[in-house]
C-alpha cells in the first residue's frame, strides 16, 4: 500500500518521507524534535480514550471505547495492555477513570442511559451503586478520587466517603464538566450554567462540609469552560474555549486563581479546543486539544505555560497516522507518577483510503520530564 501511495503523487512521497522520519526519531512532521513519544497507537483495545490516572511511574490506568464497548487499559511500566481483571461490567465507554493507589482505582462508564460506576481494589473490579440521574446533556461526567473521598460531577455535585453519598443540589441548567481535589477537605469544580451563549461559568469549591459557588471565572464571552487543575489552595486554573467568528478558529481561554481573585493568562494560547489542563508541579501548566492552527486538520501538539509565557511543543506523530490532513485528538493530561513527566490520551486517525476510508485508533503519549529549574525541587 506504501508503495502504490509513494507513486501517486509527489506530495504523498513527501509525506511517507515524513512518516518514516517520524516512526524513526520521536520528530513532528517538519522534523522538529519532540520532548513527547507515543506509548500507544496503531491496532490496539481501543479506538478512543477519554481519561488517565497514574499512581506512580510503572503503573497507571487509561479508559475509552472501542466501538460501543467500554475499554479500559493498564500500563506495567512496560507495555499497556488491556485491562481484564474480573468484575468489569460491559458498558458503552469508560469516560473518567481516578486512582489513588494500587487497591484503589475507580472508574465512571455509561450504558445507553445508565451510569456505571466500578471499583479496583488490587483484586477484582466492582461496581458501587452511585446517585442522582445521567447526565444527558454532558454524559462524561468526571470523577476525582483522594484518600477518603471520592467527587462526581453532572448535573448536581457529588462526595462518597464510608460507603455514603452526599448530593449537592445544582441550579438549573448546570453542569459540572470538571473536577480536581487535593484532599478530602479541599477540591474545586467547574462548568457551565448553559447554554453557552447567554450562559456563564461556575466554580465550586468543597471545603470538607459543602460546596461554595466561587467568584465567577473572568473568561471570554461564549466560552465554555470545562477543564480545572489545582496545584494548590492559591493556584487553581480554569480553561475552555469558545467558537471563533466566522468559522474562524477556537478562542481558548485560561484564568488563574491566587487565593483572592482570578486572572486571565490566556496571553498567546491560540488556536484551540481545549480538552485537558493539569498543573505541571512546578508552579506551570500543561494543556492540551485539538490544534486548529489549520482549520481542516488537527496535529500532535502541547503548550506549556511556566507561570509566566506560553510555548507550543510538538507532539509525537503516530507510526501509523496520517501525515496529510491529520486529525490527532488529546482528551486528558496526567502526572506519571512523580517523575515530572506525563501522560497524554486521545486519539488520532489514519490516512484515508483511495475509498475514502480511514480508521481512528487510540492513542497513548509520553512526556519526557521537564528540566529542573532554579528553585525547583
Amino acid at each position: 500500500m506504501r508503495t502504490r501511495h509513494l507513486l501517486r503523487t509527489a506530495t504523498t512521497s513527501l509525506a511517507l518521507a515524513a512518516t518514516l522520519l517520524i516512526t524513526a526519531g520521536g520528530a513532528d512532521a517538519a522534523g522538529t524534535a519532540s520532548s513527547w513519544t507515543v506509548s500507544l497507537s496503531g491496532d490496539s483495545a481501543a479506538e478512543s480514550l477519554m481519561s488517565v490516572s497514574s499512581v506512580s511511574d510503572d503503573l497507571a490506568w487509561a479508559v475509552g471505547r472501542d466501538a460501543q464497548h467500554g475499554v479500559i487499559m493498564r500500563w506495567d511500566g512496560k507495555s499497556w495492555r488491556e485491562d481484564t481483571t474480573p468484575g468489569l461490567p460491559d458498558v458503552w465507554q469508560w469516560s473518567s477513570v481516578s486512582a489513588v493507589s494500587a487497591d484503589e482505582v475507580w472508574a465512571y462508564g455509561t450504558l445507553v442511559r445508565d451510569q456505571v460506576l466500578v471499583h479496583y481494589d488490587g483484586v477484582r473490579w466492582s461496581v458501587v451503586p452511585t446517585v442522582g440521574p445521567s447526565d444527558d446533556g454532558w454524559p462524561e461526567v468526571p470523577i476525582k478520587a483522594v484518600p477518603g473521598r471520592l467527587f462526581k460531577g453532572g448535573k448536581e455535585l457529588y462526595t462518597y466517603a464510608d460507603g455514603a453519598w452526599q448530593t449537592f443540589p445544582l441550579p438549573n441548567l448546570v453542569h459540572i464538566r470538571d473536577i480536581d481535589a487535593l484532599s478530602a477537605d479541599d477540591a474545586y469544580a467547574t462548568g457551565m450554567q448553559y447554554p453557552v451563549d447567554g450562559g456563564h461559568p461556575v466554580t465550586y469549591h468543597w471545603d470538607g462540609t459543602t460546596w461554595t459557588l466561587m467568584e465567577q471565572p473572568p473568561v471570554r464571552a461564549g466560552t465554555d469552560t470545562a477543564k480545572i487543575a489545582v496545584e494548590a489552595p492559591d493556584s487553581v486554573y480554569v480553561a475552555g474555549w469558545a467558537e471563533g467568528p466566522h468559522a474562524d478558529p477556537p478562542i481558548p481561554s485560561v484564568v488563574h486563581w491566587n487565593g483572592s481573585a482570578w486572572k486571565d493568562i490566556t496571553g498567546s494560547l491560540a488556536d484551540l479546543y481545549v480538552n485537558a489542563i493539569s498543573s505541571d508541579g512546578r508552579g506551570g501548566l500543561w494543556i492540551a486539544g485539538q490544534d486548529k492552527t489549520e482549520l481542516a486538520e488537527s496535529s500532535p501538539f502541547f503548550w506549556h505555560y511556566d507561570g509566566a509565557t506560553w510555548s507550543k511543543e510538538p507532539g509525537a506523530w503516530a507510526p501509523d497516522g496520517a501525515v496529510e490532513r491529520p486529525d490527532y485528538g488529546f482528551y486528558d493530561l496526567e502526572p506519571a507518577g512523580d517523575t515530572g513527566a506525563f501522560w497524554a490520551v486521545g486519539e488520532y486517525s489514519t490516512p484515508m483510503t483511495k475509498n475514502g476510508e480511514w480508521t481512528i485508533n487510540g492513542l497513548i503519549e509520553h512526556s519526557a520530564p521537564l528540566p529542573m529549574t532554579p528553585g525547583t525541587h
